[in-house]
């Protein structure tokens, strides 16, 4: 582990400076989230370090990061060891190297023809993923090569060209003029969360290796990459030449077995969400609460009103069964969530107030309520808890 030495004099002043005035920032907020970058460096740094030194490793930071702020949580990953970033479009690669970043990112989804030579041009790498595509691409010029990663379709049946079809599409990218670098070639598994179906993932692997073997029989030498967290965590026998971090790099785990199965690693979740009390009051026992009185409270009951609602992400699964911490305990959530709003009953917190802070996701006290908690109250996945987070909240 690398020392940190103490911080002292002016350096000390401005970083206490910068945390005040970040906790006065939070505070004029209703809504916001707050993320530990240096939760998100160290997972990438232990992620990293679960992989031979000549594979390089990949952060995937679509989707708004899954919700945690896609430059700030790039940044974070290259400073962990990052070699490579993946987003879902253009767009958002755009957006990144707008930001100064400058180390190759992938576009893992569909990009439109029509952005071929701006992709070009900025350097940026798509994934092409059918013949038909591949058949559009061979009839265009750019004024740089374009990089493309091949998809092969193992077994998802997602995106993807299907084993019948890999000839067909390396006789295309062997012809004379094409106009794309085949940088990479790539998989992605349908069931590597599960290590019960460890054979369907390993039989993904073969037809993988057959793939890539037509094309280096073409004299391509392709970046091979094919395991995402569940595999970077599984087994080494999916590395390839580079793997894909995305749930992972964020302190959060693919699934619970894959979380048993690498008990001996820690990761650190780097997401707390958190919103206020603006308003309390006390209904008598009998009253119903919500839209279409879903909840009756059983006792003469204090209730506070949250500024948040399934606009801002959290889901309306969580109606009459979701939790939050309040005053550093749980509270339970009655009555329908609404749009923007949403109701706990604080009865047995007699001092929350409006004003309070309250903690969707995250810790207060010695409470804490998880990402995956929320999605299992709510009967979804952890990522679609994070990722729905709507990206107008502010994150600190």
């Amino acid at each position: 582990m690398t020392e940190t030495k103490p911080a002292s004099g002016w350096f000390c002043v401005i970083i206490f400076a910068m945390k005040k005035k970040a906790q006065k920032t939070n505070r004029e907020q209703r809504v916001w989230v707050e993320v530990d970058l240096r939760a998100i460096e160290g997972n990438a740094r232990v992620l990293k370090g679960l992989l031979a030194d000549e594979v390089a490793f990949m952060a995937v930071v679509k989707s708004n990061a899954y919700g945690h702020g896609m430059v700030a949580a790039s940044k974070a990953a290259i400073r962990g060891g990052a070699n490579w970033l993946a987003v879902d479009e253009l767009a958002e690669a755009l957006e990144l190297r707008k930001a100064g970043v400058r180390i190759p990112i992938l576009v893992l989804g569909y990009t439109l023809p029509s952005l071929y030579r701006t992709a070009a041009i900025k350097g940026v790498s798509l994934t092409v993923s059918s013949l038909e595509s591949l058949q559009n691409l061979s009839k265009m010029k750019f004024p740089k090569r374009l990089r493309i990663h091949l998809k092969f379709d193992t077994g998802l049946h997602r995106q993807g060209i299907l084993e019948a079809h890999v000839q067909q599409a390396v006789r295309i990218v062997s012809s004379d003029g094409f106009p794309a670098v085949i940088e990479g070639a790539y998989t992605h598994f349908a069931t590597m969360e599960t290590p019960a179906n460890e054979a369907y993932s390993r039989m993904q692997m073969g037809l993988f290796n057959s793939a890539v073997e037509r094309l280096r029989e073409k004299g391509f030498t392709p970046i091979t990459h094919a395991s995402a967290s569940s595999g970077i965590l599984f087994s080494d026998d999916f590395h390839c030449d580079m793997s894909r971090a995305g749930i992972a790099l964020y302190g959060l785990w693919p699934s619970p077995e894959i979380e048993r199965h690498a008990k001996a690693i820690r990761l650190s979740p780097a997401l707390s969400w958190k919103t206020i009390i603006t308003e309390t009051k006390f209904v008598p026992r009998g009253s119903k609460v919500g839209y279409d009185l879903t909840y009756e409270v059983a006792r003469d009951s204090r209730l506070a009103i949250m500024p948040v609602g399934y606009w801002h992400g959290l889901p309306r699964g969580l109606s009459n069964v979701g939790q939050v911490l309040v005053k550093g305990q749980r509270a339970n959530i009655i009555g329908r969530i609404s749009m923007d709003m949403a109701i706990v009953d604080v009865t047995d917190i007699p001092s929350a107030s409006e004003g309070d802070e309250v903690a969707l996701i995250g810790s207060q006290g010695g409470e804490s309520i998880s990402a995956d908690e929320m999605a299992e109250k709510a009967g979804t996945i952890n990522y679609e808890v994070v990722t729905r987070i709507n990206p107008l909240i502010l994150r600190f």
